[in-house]
């Protein structure tokens, strides 16, 4: 019999959090959660169409990707696919090919050694050069000297995503089970640890809760470090905006990762909003805010470490110098001027769509995300992808790239971990999980 307090509140309502609140109502045996955010709905910060690049990654075509962290995200990658599909919602995605072009001898020669490492795992690669990329995506080719190579690492699972819909899809989901309330409008200013139990407060109550997850991008690292976790972690705040151009490509179309860049090259792809305006980007540019055109969050992130604290900007500091970021940084600043800025971006495009002209790109005001990238204060370096921390029955995902992708997968990690937390009377229903989404890890 179970007598334990199983209280449990998530706090962030984007595809994070609301990922987390369904796999625990549907594959664990807790008898409430509670969902808080403090904006009107659902995944309208990151999660918003706007804000993201929209694509879900598996690691296949995105060369930062060593072929063992690819196949760390695959499964995550399948299980939101195969969830997505299952909705039969045309709003929430859009199939089309994902690919990653290389342009030059020298990046050609990279993809095939990638082809023939990845091939084994992903059987939906294929390596297109020249007569096939102007079959399957012309404005790639049209214009381009005949004397240039070019070649195309070309994935068939090339999911366009909107994580705000999904984000819906995964409420309605909770909302089915009685176990299950969302509170909305309502913002956190402080959590406590007192007598085994936390104590939220937010700006119009205060709720205990006996396990609290926290999916709330650089603020939950905020959080983390309000209860003593964290403490030698930073957030380097990165904004992305986006280019439209209008109807160019039918398909994802990346480019090789520049080399000893932390952040992906500018890439481009149809808008699941609309599928006939071609979106560029995202741009890179540190920013002092949690979220992105909310400027009263700077506060918030003065009281992180970065900026606030000798190390923080020791840190800092390296990290731009040692990564030579600091070309890279103000090129990606011009990007965002008028005039000059889209005059530049032409240059960054143009590789992917030689016959492009200035007018065709327009900056989109308003839009554009920011990506909580961590800086560990030890080791003075930038750590890539997601992270997470693991108190004591407390658990903050700060989700950077590839996140989204990838919440499913966290909702698992994190659901398994939670049921641990409050101890044997409680389970995760690991052959249920596997059977309707599929092929996860089950030691994840």
């Amino acid at each position: 019999m179970i007598t334990k307090r199983d209280r449990v509140v998530i706090i962030g309502a984007g595809v994070t959090g609301t990922a987390a609140a369904k796999v625990l109502l549907e594959y664990t045996n807790v008898s409430q959660v509670i969902l808080i955010e403090k904006r009107s709905g659902v995944a309208q910060v990151n999660s918003h169409p706007l804000n993201n690049a929209q694509t879900s990654h598996d690691g296949s075509t995105e060369t930062n990707y060593d072929l063992g962290h690819a196949l760390r995200i695959k499964p995550s990658a399948t299980a939101l696919r195969r969830y997505a599909v299952s909705k039969g919602d045309p709003k929430l995605f859009q199939k089309t090919l994902r690919m990653c072009l290389a342009v030059g001898p020298k990046e050609v020669l990279l993809l095939e050694k990638r082809y023939r490492e990845f091939k084994p795992h992903y059987p939906d690669l294929h390596l297109a050069y020249r007569e096939e990329l102007a079959r399957i995506e012309p404005k790639v080719v049209e214009g381009r000297d005949r004397s240039e190579i070019i070649s195309a690492l070309v994935s068939t699972e090339g999911f366009i995503i909107n994580y705000q819909e999904l984000a819906k899809h995964f409420l309605a989901d909770a909302e089915r089970d009685p176990r299950f309330k969302a509170v909305f409008n309502s913002s956190v200013k402080k959590i406590v640890r007192r007598d085994d139990l936390y104590l939220i407060q937010t700006d119009s109550f205060t709720i205990s809760a006996d396990v609290v997850l926290f999916a709330s991008g650089p603020y939950s690292l905020l959080f983390a470090q309000q209860l003593g976790y964290g403490t030698d972690y930073a957030i380097l705040p990165v904004a992305g905006s986006f280019y439209s151009s209008g109807e160019f490509l039918r398909n994802k179309v990346y480019r090789v990762q520049i080399e000893g860049m932390p952040f992906a090259a500018i890439h481009g792809d149809p808008d699941i909003l609309d599928m006939r305006d071609t979106r560029f980007g995202p741009t890179t540019k540190p920013l002092p805010l949690m979220e992105r055109h909310q400027y009263g969050t700077s506060k918030d992130f003065l009281r992180l470490p970065l900026l606030s604290t000798l190390r923080g900007l020791g840190s800092l500091l390296k990290i731009i110098w040692s990564k030579q970021l600091l070309t890279y940084v103000i090129k990606n600043i011009l990007f965002d001027l008028p005039v000059i800025g889209p005059a530049l971006f032409l240059r960054e495009v143009r590789p992917i769509v030689p016959t492009i002209r200035y007018r065709d790109l327009k900056l989109r005001r308003g839009a554009g995300g920011i990506r909580p990238q961590i800086v560990n204060l030890k080791t003075q370096e930038l750590e890539m992808g997601d992270a997470t921390l693991v108190g004591e029955n407390a658990i903050f995902n700060t989700t950077p790239s590839p996140g989204a992708s990838v919440c499913l997968g966290n909702a698992h990690r994190d659901a398994k971990k939670i049921v641990g937390f409050l101890g044997p009377d409680y389970y995760f229903d690991e052959d249920k999980f596997q059977r309707e989404l599929g092929e996860l890890p089950k030691s994840a």
